[in-house]
């Protein structure tokens, strides 16, 4: 059975009232349940608070039924807290504006565990997917829940390496469960709801909008120790995660990238103006939060004489096969073949472009 008062906070997200209204409606009405006999009784502080729209709210809230509200959250496994529940994140109230509901799917204690948020590019250069999976990789391992915003680039990828490597990861949507964006997350999305955290501020119908990721950042922010981004353009919507971090005292960490590449030129700014510090390992984070950094050992590759000098010449950086070829002087079978052999071996990777990496 609902309460009066998760009955209030939940028509107020269903009716999509802004967070002003809902904030007027819960100083005014105390205890907050009292806003439905309020609307029942046309309450001359609603007809002044929404004017000229006042017959069209109401008129929304006689059609909204409480009863496939329930039928919804059976059915879909959704479960939502309220600002006035015990379980309700606390980390969200050093918000200016905290959520009123939030509906979620998955493990909610997640909330309370020491978390890193990862957040970039929705498209990043192989740097950048490297680097990413490199820092949520050794943060998982360490023990740290990864938290992001499931879109596409950096998101995706924190979000997947997590859960490759068996830890916590929670995912904070921009839109409700039923108008999920991106699509092409969807499967990932079940799998964080069954091995981690999956929540919004949305009802499960509101659709995405322009303004909602921003403060869908807001919430990424407020419920993790410290923001990473791995790699960011200047106008990328991480850089709201990271004001509201810094809003809020929550450290903000970036990783260099190459100065001539606009996909780090959000990164590089942050570092150059004093906005976050300046990280190039996971160990520069686990430090700050006295955490011991657990190396894993590798096993000690033997190279041949050719496979050496092809390595050696791509520790300087990603070569074509062209490169390859004019510095070692091998002949074309010579170098395919070394060339797969320490592909097979896991010592270097293939790139698009027939581009070679360590």
């Amino acid at each position: 059975m609902i309460s009066d008062s998760d009955k209030a906070y939940i028509l107020m997200s269903a009716l999509e009232l802004t967070h002003k209204k809902c904030s007027d409606i819960k100083e005014h009405y105390k205890p907050i349940g009292n806003f439905l006999s309020a609307l029942e009784n046309d309450d001359s502080f609603l007809i002044e608070l929404f004017a000229k729209d006042y017959n069209n709210f109401k008129k929304r809230y006689t059609e909204f039924s409480f009863e496939t509200f329930e039928a919804y959250l059976k059915n879909k496994n959704v479960k939502y807290t309220t600002i006035e529940h015990n379980d309700y994140p606390k980390n969200l109230f050093k918000l200016a504006q905290s959520p009123f509901i939030l509906y979620y799917k998955g493990n909610l204690d997640l909330v309370n565990t020491k978390s890193i948020a990862i957040v970039g590019t929705r498209n990043p250069t192989f740097y950048g997917k490297d680097i990413t999976i490199m820092f949520a990789k050794e943060l998982t391992n360490a023990g740290l829940t990864i938290v992001s915003g499931l879109s596409t680039g950096v998101d995706k990828i924190s979000h997947e390496t997590a859960l490759k490597y068996g830890g916590n990861t929670i995912a904070v949507l921009g839109s409700g469960f039923e108008k999920f964006y991106p699509a092409s997350n969807i499967n990932l999305a079940k799998q964080i709801a069954e091995n981690g955290l999956i929540l919004t501020e949305y009802y499960p119908t509101y659709q995405a909008r322009t303004y909602s990721f921003p403060a869908r950042n807001r919430i990424i922010a407020a419920l993790s120790q410290g923001v990473l981004i791995t790699e960011a353009a200047q106008k990328s919507g991480s850089l709201y995660t990271k004001d509201f971090a810094l809003e809020m005292g929550i450290d903000v960490f970036s990783v260099p990238g190459n100065i001539t590449s606009p996909k780090s030129e959000a990164t590089n700014n942050i570092i150059k103006y004093g906005h976050g510090a300046c990280v190039t390992s996971p160990s520069d984070i686990l430090e700050q939060y006295g955490i011991a950094y657990k190396t894993q050992k590798k096993e000690k590759v033997q190279l041949s004489f050719d496979e050496q000098k092809i390595y050696d010449y791509l520790v300087e950086g990603e070569k074509n096969f062209d490169d390859l070829q004019n510095f070692t002087g091998f002949s074309v079978q010579n170098l395919n073949t070394c060339l797969t052999t320490m592909q097979i071996r896991g010592i270097i990777k293939k790139l698009p472009g027939n581009f070679y990496s360590v």
